[in-house]
């Protein structure tokens, strides 16, 4: 809800006379988005340690993918001191907030996923050291994991945007 908000309150301050600017944001937007619902297509929260998918690449992909979506809608603002204080803002949320995920992991998980820690990146993508096993892409795992009205409420909100630009231009 939070983040409905914030891309809300971005829309209102969009830069109307940029369109390669909308394109840039919502680029982003999507991209982050897809990447949201890949990861949680893999995503068994505290039943199973996630190796597969997006997880192979980087440790945190779902942070990775709300970062794209918020930086998305800064964009729009074409303003820098708004796009950087938002990056500067999610980087240290993020960053706490992974730090905390990762000892609870580590407490839940034990040795294996120290070992994923050692094997996989926390923010940047790259393939592993180390062959990972691999899962399947899963439709419950996104529905249970309130992927599907994330997703909507953020095509929502690119669909307002895009009105917005739409209708303000002519």
């Amino acid at each position: 809800m939070l983040a409905l908000l914030l891309a809300a309150a971005l829309t209102y301050l969009a830069d109307q006379g940029r369109p390669s600017v909308w394109l840039l944001a919502a680029g982003a937007v999507l991209s982050g988005e897809l990447l949201q619902v890949w990861a949680s297509a893999h995503l068994h929260k505290n039943v199973t340690m996630v190796v597969s998918g997006p997880y192979s690449l980087l440790r945190n992909p779902m942070y990775c993918g709300r970062f794209l979506v918020g930086l998305g809608f800064a964009l729009v603002t074409w303003r820098w001191y708004l796009i950087a204080a938002y990056a500067a803002g999610f980087g240290l949320y993020a960053q706490a907030r992974v730090l905390g995920e990762e000892r609870r992991l580590r407490g839940l998980f034990g040795e294996p996923y120290a070992q994923y820690c050692r094997t996989v990146n926390r923010w940047l993508p790259r393939p592993p050291r180390e062959p990972l096993p691999d899962r399947r892409w899963s439709w419950e795992a996104v529905r249970r994991n309130r992927q599907l009205r994330v997703t909507a409420g953020v095509l929502a909100a690119l669909f307002l945007l895009w009105c917005r630009a739409h209708w303000l231009s002519h």
